[in-house]
């Protein structure tokens, strides 16, 4: 799975960025004729831009086919690098191509929009660009007490107003309007995805899946534990995150992701474990038993690893509150060999001592936990000999999964029996 995983990656990668332009390039050039050369660049730079802004906006629905394709997270930052290549190529047809009155503003509206809630985006949206630039990660810490979680989705959705006002600017182009094959395709691929995205904003409020919380603890001074009854059964898997909002109370509308601890299928029953350090998060305090939810899910990749992969062993590395989804996997998975490594910044942080004391019970499980951080050599020296069945999942902060990628590959772990899923946001 893992290589396949790249694979279907780097295809998805090839599709949007080559292929999915293709046909508007196409038609639009056919249908103007001789336009060639310097003429043509700001055109076809406009057009691309938009193909990839539509996409970009698909990819903001969370498809689960995607999520289970590449996952989320390189879904995520695949929707924020073709928006920030779109607009570089909006900047480029806004340069080469002249045009006067309503034309060019719809146009020149458009392009600051998205210039706008790009910048904004680059620090409050974009996880997978804070998780490598600590000083942009600082700065998002800080400009959060400011600008809370569901005004960054508000400012977020200026992008479909941006998009609107460039399907008006190209409607005005008398001798666009006329190629019919380019704006049929033009006209249904927006429509298509407007409708996409409507049907997502509705699922998101009356589509998804109803719940109850029965329970809600604390499991130290900063995770509380929510224990949750589906109405219905979804597909849910070892490891997997699902989306919850409470619609009916103020700041707690918008959906979040958040890990599986516990799943029960048979009774339709999931358990969260959530650290309270985020402005959706800290307001979960105030939940109390009985109160309705919606869930969407569920969405990962750890599960479709293990079971394309058939390991004849696992290792499991956890950071912090990313222990959360490994935990379902150990639960899951205890006909197999474990070797569980969990650190945490303090004792009180080390959760669910319960089901490690009943794990070790059994012959095939081993786990250290420890404050602090984990010694590479520790682990190392209690790799299998035979390495060739091996699984080894990370879960935690992304500095730590980078660290723990070099050390296994340089103890001579294939990369592809390595996985790790990002859950930065």
């Amino acid at each position: 799975m893992l290589k396949r995983h790249g694979y279907w990656l780097g295809l998805i990668w090839m599709l949007v960025i080559f292929v999915l332009p293709l046909p508007f390039l196409q038609t639009l050039q056919v249908g103007i004729g001789g336009i060639v050369g310097a003429e043509w660049l700001p055109i076809a730079a406009g057009t691309i831009a938009y193909v990839w802004m539509l996409t970009s906006i698909y990819i903001s629905t969370r498809p689960q086919w995607l999520d289970r394709t590449i996952g989320l997270p390189a879904a995520y930052q695949l929707h924020g690098i073709i928006s920030l290549a779109a607009i570089l190529l909006a900047f480029l047809h806004l340069e080469g191509a002249h045009s006067q009155g309503w034309i060019k503003l719809t146009g020149f509206w458009a392009f600051y929009l998205f210039l706008g809630v790009a910048a904004y985006s680059l620090i409050f949206m974009a996880g997978w660009l804070t998780s490598r630039v600590h000083w942009l990660a600082s700065l998002k810490v800080w400009l959060e007490k400011v600008f809370r979680h569901e005004i960054s989705l508000w400012l977020h959705r200026l992008n479909l107003v941006a998009t609107i006002l460039v399907f008006i600017h190209v409607w005005l182009i008398d001798y666009i309007r006329a190629i019919t094959p380019f704006m049929i395709l033009f006209t249904g691929a927006t429509g298509l995805v407007f409708l996409a995205y409507g049907y997502y904003r509705y699922q998101a409020h009356q589509g998804h899946t109803r719940a109850r919380l029965m329970e809600i603890k604390a499991l130290n001074d900063q995770v509380l534990q929510l224990v949750i009854k589906l109405r219905r059964p979804l597909s849910l898997h070892s490891g997997d995150y699902i989306f919850i909002a409470f619609p009916e109370i103020a700041g707690l509308e918008e959906l979040h992701p958040f890990s599986l601890a516990k799943i029960d299928p048979d009774r339709r029953i999931v358990t969260l474990a959530i650290r309270q350090d985020g402005d959706f998060t800290s307001q979960l305090v105030q939940l109390s038993s009985g109160q309705s939810l919606i869930v969407t899910g569920g969405y990962g990749l750890y599960h479709s690893i293990i079971q394309d992969q058939k390991p004849q062993a696992m290792i499991l590395l956890a950071g912090g509150i990313g222990v959360v989804p490994l935990l379902s996997i150990a639960e899951q998975y205890a006909d197999l060999p474990i070797n569980f490594y969990y650190n945490a910044h303090s004792a009180n942080n080390l959760l669910y001592e319960d089901l490690f004391t009943k794990w070790e019970q059994r012959n095939n499980f081993k786990s250290v936990r420890q404050v602090g951080r984990l010694a590479t050599q520790e682990v190392i020296n209690h790799l299998p000999d035979d390495r060739q069945g091996l699984l080894v999942l990370i879960a935690g902060p992304s500095s730590m999964a980078h660290h723990w990628i070099k050390v296994l590959k340089a103890a001579g772990i294939p990369r592809h029996q390595i996985f790790y899923e990002a859950f930065n946001w």
